[in-house]
C-alpha cells in the first residue's frame, strides 16, 4: 500500500528523521511518498520518494485541500495511508492489527477510514467494539465522534478521502468540519483497541516551540542513533509539545524521562505523555489513560 505524508516548506527539516524511523519500523511492503512544495534533495531520505506538488504552495494553507484532492485524483489506488509528515514513529507496525483493519474495510464498503495510531482507542465513550478477529478487538466510531477525520496515520478509501477534501480548505478544517461532514455521510470509521502503529500524536514540530523537535515516545537508543548520525541535534530535542507549558529537554532527562514528564504542569497532557510512553513500551492497550 502507498503511504502519503503531507508537509510544507518548514517541515522539510524533519524529513530525514521521519524517513529514518519509517525505514526502521515499517515493512518494505509500504511505498512511502513525502508530498511537499519546492525542490528537495532525496539523498537526505532514508526511505521513500519526494513528490513536489508545486514550486510553491500558491494561496498558502487555504489551498491545502485543493492540492491534495488534485493529487489523489491522479491515482487509481482503492486505499491509501495518509498523514502529516512530522509524526515520528516509535515502534514497529503491528501487522496482525493492520491486516484485521484492512480485512474489515474490504468486507464493509461503508468503512471510509481505519485509524492506525493511538487515538481514539483511549476514548471508549466514542466507539463500540464490534468483533474480535484473531485476538484483535475492532471498534466502530460513533456517528458523533470527534476527529473521525484526522491528519494522523490512517488507511483511507481514496474516494472517501477526496470527497472530504472537496468539503474542506486546510488541515484544520479537514479535522473539524471534515469530521462533521464525514459523520453526516453514513460512512464508518474503525480502529482497534490494540494500537497498530504507536507514535506520539503530538507532532514533532509546533509553533508553540518553533526551534524545538519533540521525540516523545521514541526509544532513547534510537534518538541517540539519530543524534550520532547527525539527523537530529540533541540540544533541539524536547519531550512533547504541551500547550500551556514548556516541555522538558531530552538532554536533561533522557536518563530519567519519567521525571522530565512529571515536570509538565498541564496534568491532562502529563497523563497523555505517560500513556504514550507506556503504549510504545509494551502496547499495553487494556490500561487506558
Amino acid at each position: 500500500m502507498k503511504i502519503f505524508l503531507i508537509g510544507y516548506e518548514g517541515s522539510k527539516q524533519i524529513l530525514p528523521a521521519s524517513s529514518y524511523l519509517i525505514e526502521k519500523y515499517l515493512p518494505q511492503m509500504f511505498d512511502v511518498n513525502f508530498l511537499n512544495f519546492g525542490d528537495y534533495d532525496e539523498n537526505n531520505l532514508y526511505r521513500g520518494d519526494y513528490v513536489k506538488l508545486d514550486d510553491t504552495q500558491v494561496d498558502g494553507s487555504s489551498a491545502w485541500s485543493k492540492y491534495l484532492r488534485e493529487y489523489f485524483e491522479t491515482l487509481d489506488d482503492e486505499y491509501v495511508i495518509f498523514a502529516l509528515d512530522d509524526f515520528l514513529l516509535c515502534r514497529e507496525l503491528d501487522e496482525k492489527v493492520y491486516d484485521a483493519l484492512l480485512n474489515e474495510m474490504n468486507s464493509n464498503k461503508k468503512v471510509a477510514c481505519a485509524k492506525l495510531g493511538i487515538s481514539p482507542s483511549y476514548r471508549p465513550h466514542e466507539y463500540q467494539i464490534i468483533r474480535e478477529e484473531d485476538g484483535v478487538s475492532i471498534f466502530y466510531l460513533n456517528d458523533n465522534a470527534s476527529y473521525s477525520a484526522s491528519t494522523q496515520y490512517s488507511i483511507w478509501r481514496r474516494e472517501s478521502l477526496i470527497d472530504i477534501l472537496y468539503h474542506t480548505v486546510d488541515a484544520w478544517s479537514f479535522e473539524l468540519s471534515g469530521s462533521e461532514y464525514l459523520n453526516s455521510t453514513g460512512q464508518k470509521v474503525i480502529g482497534s483497541t490494540t494500537t497498530c502503529l504507536p507514535y506520539s500524536e503530538s507532532s514533532a514540530m509546533s509553533n508553540r516551540q518553533p526551534s524545538k523537535i519533540s521525540v516523545l515516545g521514541v526509544p532513547n537508543e534510537t534518538v541517540d542513533d539519530m543524534i550520532e548520525k547527525k539527523i537530529l541535534c540533541e540540544s533541539d530535542l524536547i519531550l512533547g509539545q504541551p500547550i500551556q507549558a514548556s516541555a522538558p529537554s531530552y538532554i536533561d532527562c533522557k536518563d530519567k524521562e519519567v521525571f522530565g514528564i512529571e515536570d509538565i504542569h498541564d496534568d491532562e497532557y502529563k497523563r497523555y505523555c505517560n500513556f504514550v510512553r507506556k503504549v510504545v513500551k509494551n502496547n499495553d492497550c487494556e490500561k487506558r489513560y
